[in-house]
């Protein structure tokens, strides 16, 4: 097993192949993981938790699935998301 570190994948709607690139991971390698660590800029834009954007709570549901198959999953804010805050954490699972 390993540890996993990502950054700067800038998910957004607008490019659909990195965001489902992403999702196999996430139901993929990330699962067989020690750990796995988010280093900023997951997101392309982040105005806050209380935003409904579809794509965000996607990808706190696929987080969320990491998490719960008993891999540790971290963040670190980056300059494009650094709101992004304890709501959307504890939907995935994120500490």
């Amino acid at each position: 097993m390993a540890t996993l570190f990502i950054a700067d994948l800038h998910l957004c709607v607008e490019e659909p192949a990195i965001t489902a690139g992403f999702l196999r991971f996430l139901a993929g390698e990330a699962r067989k993981a020690d750990a796995l660590y988010i280093l900023g800029d997951l997101f392309e834009a982040w105005i806050g938790d209380d935003d409904p954007n579809p794509l965000h709570r996607q990808m706190a549901a696929a987080i969320k699935a990491v998490s719960d198959s008993g891999v540790p999953c971290y963040f670190i804010h980056g300059n494009r998301d650094f709101l992004l805050g304890k709501r959307f954490a504890r939907e995935s699972g994120m500490t």
